[in-house]
């Protein structure tokens, strides 16, 4: 078996598995579309993948403390190979969709376990450097994934579905060859961190978990629903996948900054600015019609999304002592929005039109960033708080 060392793997096995993904997230709308699918259907692609998701991630969170984490990790490549290859000899709508519920099922079985594995070999800075690490890598994948799938889409439809199920068997290679479970390593090094958590901390954590879910809500809506607008406006696949990979290449370069620095962690005036910039996005793509504007609406879009996963997920594990339990609540909640955003949006597109989608997402986030000031102005009229503190 082939096999490298773990610092490596930190990198390799969220690249390849959102490489996978990525690879299929576009192919399959793209397919849809050839096959006449309407909005709705093409909505429900991403819906029911984060239904399923939610469903289950935050049960293998705590599953894999019990019992480990590698052999979660490994059953996810297998099915995602099974799910690829039926995909790329279908040619009905709804054997798609059964499969979009394959795919939720391997993400709760690889996430949860990864992120927790990744969250016990470090503390403190380190670990806030590793979840960076992780970011920086499933960000390329979700980068290159949409314009490998829609140059191999242009070519042959069924290319990107055998292309992902070929990375999925060299994904399960190196996870076999190169995870291990950790507990006998790191046993009594963590101090339960339950007990130690501030107030303060804690209400951080929850209106991280509100904007993150808006995120998702809104990338669940350009994942699935921005294909269709684009080529209603004659816009190829080739090029959706350029446009979409703008949205990684965003989230890519949104993590790689952030993992500079820990200036950002609790800071409020962070959590707000980058959904600012969510904002400016969805009103540009809820009006314009060329593609420079498209290009930059994601990319807007792509960077705030980095700030508000990245502070999800480390808090989600810097604040808990079980830390399969810590990602499989991060994961269930944005998967939550990943549900709700295109199953939404596509009623929207269907029953409004191909813009609708955007309004909604646009009236969440100002509903989203005023919770938050809700929330935390309670906590500082609950406990005072001076100029010096450390959400400001």
């Amino acid at each position: 078996m082939m096999r490298i060392n773990e610092r490596v793997m930190i990198r390799v096995a969220p690249f390849g598995m959102d490489l996978v993904m990525g690879l299929f997230s576009l192919a399959a709308p793209l397919l849809l579309i050839e096959l006449h699918a309407n909005p709705i259907e093409l909505g429900l692609i991403g819906g029911i993948t984060s239904a399923v998701h939610m469903g289950v991630a935050h049960r293998m969170g705590p599953f894999s403390d019990r019992f480990g984490r590698r052999r979660l990790i490994l059953i996810a490549p297998l099915l995602l190979i099974s799910s690829c290859l039926l995909a790329a000899i279908t040619g009905r709508v709804m054997v798609i969709l059964m499969l979009s519920a394959l795919n939720g099922l391997c993400l709760s079985l690889f996430w949860p376990p990864f992120q927790a594995w990744v969250a016990e070999r470090q503390t403190g800075s380190g670990l806030a450097r590793d979840i960076g690490t992780l970011n920086l890598a499933w960000t390329a994948a979700y980068l290159v994934g949409p314009i490998v799938s829609g140059f191999l889409f242009s070519l042959q439809p069924k290319l990107p579905f055998l292309f992902a199920a070929a990375i999925a068997l060299l994904l399960f290679i190196l996870n076999y060859g190169s995870i291990h479970d950790q507990r006998g390593r790191i046993a009594g090094r963590d101090v339960p961190r339950n007990a130690e958590i501030s107030g303060r901390e804690k209400s951080f954590l929850y209106i991280v978990w509100i904007a993150n879910f808006t995120s998702w809500f809104l990338l669940g809506n350009v994942r699935y629903q921005f294909p269709k607008l684009a080529s209603e406006l004659g816009t190829g696949p080739q090029a959706i996948g350029i446009l979409i990979g703008c949205l990684g290449f965003s989230l890519f370069l949104g993590f790689f900054v952030l993992r500079l620095s820990p200036m950002w962690h609790f800071r409020r005036r962070y959590l707000f600015g980058a959904q600012a910039l969510g904002v400016a996005g969805v009103l540009i793509l809820s009006f314009a019609s060329q593609t420079p504007w498209f290009a930059l609406a994601l990319a807007l879009i792509g960077f705030s999304a980095s700030v508000t996963y990245y502070s999800s997920l480390l808090y989600a594990v810097q604040l808990s002592a079980e830390k399969g339990r810590g990602t499989g609540r991060h994961e269930s909640i944005l998967s939550l929005g990943g549900l709700l955003g295109p199953v939404l949006g596509g009623i929207a597109a269907y029953s409004v039109g191909l813009r609708a989608p955007y309004l909604i997402c646009f009236f969440l986030l100002l509903a989203a960033i005023f919770s938050e000031w809700v929330i935390l102005r309670k906590r500082n009229v609950t406990k005072g708080t001076d100029r010096s503190d450390k959400f400001s």
